[in-house]
């Protein structure tokens, strides 16, 4: 389950970034890729939600939950076509980097 988990994350942030270098280039395609990634993070972090902790109104575990219902708002907001879609968007993915900090290692597993 591991390995699913680790290549569900790849894969979305791979398609994050290429979503964003096609909206970059001006591609209609980019939106798609992006919300597909967006889609897939959102599962990957759904995936990895602790509810036992949830249960015991653990506050670190409602903004984890919090940040996949405002990435879910973003990818509504480009389907809306709100005025503010990109906004929300790169909002949304800061604050899911920083709540999974620990997520993202640039140290070598022993």
């Amino acid at each position: 389950m591991n390995k699913i988990r680790s290549i569900l994350y790849t894969l979305a942030t791979v398609l994050i970034i290429v979503g964003a270098l096609f909206i970059i280039q001006d591609n209609t395609y980019g939106i798609l890729i992006l919300v597909l990634g967006l889609v897939l993070n959102m599962v990957y972090r759904a995936i990895n939600i602790d509810f036992k902790k949830i249960e015991l109104f653990h506050w670190f575990e409602f903004i984890k939950l919090g940040s996949i219902i405002f990435m879910a708002v973003a990818c509504l907001s480009f389907m809306l076509e709100l005025e503010q879609k990109f906004n929300l968007l790169i909002l949304s993915i800061i604050i899911d980097l920083i709540v999974n900090m620990k997520e993202i290692s640039f140290k070598k597993k022993a």
